[in-house]
């Protein structure tokens, strides 16, 4: 799918992200380890969910397997730097996207596909900026790796939403959504994690 068939993300993370969660890579690292853990069981959920859609099962099983095998390298590099995989925490940059998505009602697959096509989105956005701006040379190959495989499971979702609902419908929904997550992705309180909000002087 090209770029032109997505809604731009509303927000663009600034450049001083990319320094602020440099100065803790094992920390970012960890949180991207969990990040890619929680996308793999999201797709298995999905398929659980979706049984009477086989067109989805396949590359949905597909998706949870690149997750998990970008799992195990980033366990792998972490570990390669004498460090150790932290206790996994929420994701609360997710789950306010879907609460505040869905404002009150049951989500139904439409909201999930949207919600986690922004998610690839915004992953594929920091991925980008870390792969062109970090000082470890390390984690800027890794993070450029990473880049088409976040971008194909961008379009699996918003493809699939259209496959499965009118064009309509899914242009306003993913308008609405896009809205919701520059609101919330810029609220969020700095860290180091992959969807942190912005440093305070950004």
């Amino acid at each position: 799918m090209s770029d032109a068939r997505v809604t731009p993300l509303k927000w663009a993370t600034p450049r001083e992200w990319v320094d602020a969660v440099g100065t803790d890579t094992l920390a970012l690292l960890s949180d991207h380890a969990h990040c890619e853990l929680k996308a793999a069981a999201s797709a298995q959920a999905l398929i659980a969910k979706n049984t009477q859609r086989p067109e989805l099962i396949m590359e949905l099983l597909k998706i949870a397997h690149e997750e998990l095998e970008h799992f195990g390298q980033v366990v792998a590099i972490i570990e390669a730097r004498g460090g150790r995989l932290a206790p996994v925490s929420g994701n609360r940059y997710a789950g306010e996207l879907l609460q505040r998505g869905v404002s009150g009602r049951s989500p139904h697959l439409l909201d999930r596909l949207l919600v986690a096509a922004l998610i690839e989105a915004r992953s594929l956005e920091r991925f980008r900026l870390l792969a062109d701006h970090l000082e470890d040379q390390e984690l800027r190959a890794l993070y450029a790796e990473l880049l088409s495989s976040e971008a194909s499971h961008r379009a699996f979702f918003l493809d699939a939403a259209r496959k499965n609902f009118s064009e309509a419908e899914v242009t306003s929904e993913l308008e609405r959504f896009a809205a919701v997550e520059a609101e919330v992705i810029r609220a969020l309180p700095f860290d180091h994690l992959v969807h942190s909000g912005p440093p305070e002087r950004a």
